[in-house]
Order: structure tokens, then C-alpha cells, then sequence
């Protein structure tokens, strides 16, 4: 039976799974989710599934075209992957190089290694084009960084072990959203195992911060929330003893609430908020942290995109008219928050003004907007679009690199 091109995805996820003759409580336990989230993506209450998740459903279900979840054109699942950076594979080479075992030759001098994390760091926060200037420096930070963690002539292992784990983290934010989920996987639990060998309570958390982020683009929110938990947990009785260790406490509650929007539960949502808000407005001025973004500005970020998962456009627009573009530190965070407010106007059927902020977002850092799987679907819908639309997006498509 065909099905009406109209119909929305998650009527086309419950037809689908009633064909297949899967129950709402069963279909939901396979994808990992309550049988209440399930119904209300099924009746539209919440934004249809993002890529990852629309992949584990079509799996689940026997579906080898999206199309059949989407109503767009056809999507072979083999073929609907993201776009590789072209040094992602050198990269990959410098993690998988690390050693099995005790490294031998001269020890690698941890002051070196600290400048260049340092330098790779702020390169992430500084450059609009952050993939392809990291791709660079990456490479030989990790390299040395691994041999530091096991080299039995290290002066100070736990610092050097903090420092893998660091670079870990920022090879995860390299390596996001393209083609080798494995290499996201690989780092984000590495990062994890050497923040834990470490002891430190900050490395930890920040470890725990991006393999949260890894949990959830995956669909795996049970995972995200209980390591978000965690989390919280170990920071709860160090969080006054310095404003990193404070913004880290901060940190993971956005993750809290952000885990529970995408879950489709409001009240858990916004009482988060309340919470990471309350210690991040007692952070110093200025105060901004390179991996996460933790600042006294996380409250309006965070507060955006909890508004948009829950598809409360005016929430999300009233708290980024809160916030200045510029007062957005990081250059791609700031992309990325562009980008979250063209999703509230894409809610309401403002396409004008998805173009206007999608445009901004690829100006300001346009490998923020090309890795972008939601920049990718409001270009997608721009171009369907009529005749203003569609020129829209033809020119935000050839600046992404995506086929229009």
C-alpha cells in the first residue's frame, strides 16, 4: 500500500510498526525508550527522530529505504552516511596508534604536550573552519599525549593522563557527525578509562560530558542519563571547591535537561534548567569553558535547545532574544546556536528567517553548519519549498557541500 506523501514520520513509524506487528511497549523496549515517548512521536507531540534513531527504527522494522520513515526521496540506509573529512583518516591512524603497552624511547616532555593542548583547544573555539585547522593539529598532540599516559619515564602521570584524556575529548569533537561512528565510540570511552586512572574529579566529568553527548546522538538516552547521573553524583561534593569544578556540576545538569527534552519530558526538563542556571549565574565573568561551553551564557544556550526539543518555539526564541550572537564566546558553540534558533522558526513554518539564520550559521562557522544533520533537514525543506525558499536553499546546499 502506498503510502500519502504527506503523512508525517511518526505516523509513518506507527503504521510501519503495526504492520510489522510490533506493540507500542515492545517497539519501544527494542529502540531503548518509554512507551510514552514512542506515542508521542507516533502522534506528533514531539519532532520526528533524529538520523541516528530513524536508522535504528528502519533497522527494527526490515526498512532499507528512509524514505519509507521520511517521505523524502529515496535513502538507502547503506548510502545515507555523513561526509568525511578528508584528513579523518590520519587522525584515526594517531588513535589507534597508541600503545598497547608500556611506550618506550625518550619520555615526552608534558610541557610540550600542555602548549599543544592548549594551542588545540582555543584553535576549536577561535576558527570557523575548526575541523579542518584541528586536523592539523591533532595528529601529533594525541600521538604524544599516548606515549605521555604510558611511558614509564612520565614525571607526573595523572597530569599526563588528563591530558589524553583532553585530547581525546577534542578528537571527539573532531570526528562527530561523520562517517566513522566506531572512531567516536573508540575515543569517547578511551577518554573515559584514562580520566578514571587519573582519579581527577574534573577529567572525569568532562570524559562523562562527551560520551553523554556520544549516548544520546545515538538514541541511547537510558545510557546518557544514568552516566549523566553519575556524574553528578561524584561532582556533588567538590562542585564548591572551584568555579571549573562548579561550571563541570553545571555542565552535566544541561545534559540532564537536554536528555529529558529529547525524551519528551517537560517538567524533568525545565526543573534542570532551574538547576544548572542557579550555579553557572555564580560563575566569574568571563568564565568559559573550551570543551563545553560552560559559562554564565549555557542558561540561554541550553534553554533553546530544551525549548526546541520540546517544540515550544516561543520559549526558544524568547530566551535567544535573551542572548546576543556575539556574547557567544566559542565560534562554532556560536554556530551552533544559530543554528538551534532556525530550528524554533523552522516550528513555525518561518522559512524566511531559517534562511536568514542558517545563512548567519554558515558565515560564522561553516564547519559548524556542513557536519549539521539538522542544518541538512531545514536545507532539505528549503529547497522543497517555493520559488524564494527553494533559491534559499540551493545557496545554503552549495554552501554545505550538499547535494541540492
Amino acid at each position: 500500500m502506498a503510502l500519502d506523501p504527506a503523512l508525517p514520520v511518526g505516523r509513518r513509524i506507527q503504521y510501519y510498526r503495526e504492520r510489522a506487528g510490533k506493540s507500542r511497549v515492545v517497539f519501544a523496549a527494542l529502540l531503548g525508550r518509554s512507551p510514552s515517548w514512542l506515542k508521542q512521536i507516533e502522534i506528533g507531540v514531539l519532532l520526528p527522530p533524529r538520523l541516528p534513531v530513524l536508522m535504528r527504527i528502519a533497522q527494527h522494522l526490515g526498512i532499507d529505504d528512509l524514505s519509507a520513515l521520511t517521505g523524502d526521496v529515496s535513502m538507502p540506509r547503506s548510502l545515507y552516511s555523513e561526509i568525511e573529512h578528508p584528513a579523518l583518516a590520519s587522525v584515526r591512524r594517531a588513535v589507534d596508534s597508541a600503545p598497547l603497552g608500556t611506550a618506550g624511547g625518550p619520555a615526552p616532555q608534558l610541557e610540550h604536550i600542555a602548549v599543544q593542548l592548549s594551542e588545540a583547544w582555543r584553535t576549536r573555539m577561535t576558527r570557523g573552519d575548526h575541523r579542518t585547522a584541528l586536523a592539523e593539529l591533532l595528529p601529533p598532540l594525541v600521538s604524544a599525549a599516548s606515549v605521555a599516559a604510558s611511558h614509564p619515564g612520565c614525571v607526573d602521570r595523572r597530569r599526563a593522563e588528563i591530558m589524553y584524556a583532553s585530547a581525546l575529548n577534542l578528537t571527539q569533537m573532531y570526528a562527530a557527525f561523520q562517517g566513522d561512528g566506531n572512531l567516536v565510540w573508540r575515543v569517547a570511552e578511551r577518554a573515559l578509562a584514562t580520566a578514571r586512572a587519573s582519579g581527577s574529579p574534573a577529567a572525569i566529568s568532562q570524559a562523562c560530558w562527551f560520551l553523554v553527548e556520544a549516548f544520546r546522538k545515538a538514541g541511547q538516552w537510558e545510557s546518557a542519563q544514568t552516566l549523566t547521573e553519575d556524574a553528578l553524583r561524584l561532582l556533588d561534593p567538590v562542585r564548591t571547591e572551584s568555579p571549573a569544578l562548579a561550571c563541570a556540576w553545571a555542565d552535566m545538569a544541561y545534559h540532564a535537561a537536554i536528555t529529558h527534552a529529547v525524551a519528551g519530558e517537560g517538567g524533568d526538563a525545565w526543573r534542570w534548567i532551574d538547576r544548572a542556571s542557579a550555579v553557572s549565574e555564580m560563575l566569574p565573568v568571563g568564565h568559559w569553558s573550551a570543551p563545553t561551553s560552560g559559562s554564565r551564557q549555557a542558561a540561554a544556550l541550553h534553554s533553546v535547545t530544551v525549548a526546541v526539543e520540546l517544540r515550544q518555539s516561543g520559549t526558544a526564541l524568547r530566551w535567544a532574544r535573551r542572548l546576543p550572537d556575539a556574547d557567544v564566546v566559542a565560534v562554532p558553540r556560536r554556530g551552533r546556536h544559530l543554528i538551534e534558533v532556525a530550528r524554533a522558526h523552522a516550528l513555525r513554518g518561518e522559512t524566511d528567517k531559517v534562511a536568514e539564520r542558517l545563512t548567519t550559521a554558515v558565515a560564522v562557522a561553516p564547519e559548524t553548519a556542513r557536519w549539521n544533520e539538522e542544518t541538512r533537514s531545514m536545507v532539505r525543506t528549503l529547497i522543497d519549498g517555493g520559488p524564494a525558499d527553494h533559491a534559499a536553499g540551493r545557496r545554503l546546499a552549495d554552501a554545505i557541500g550538499m547535494a541540492a
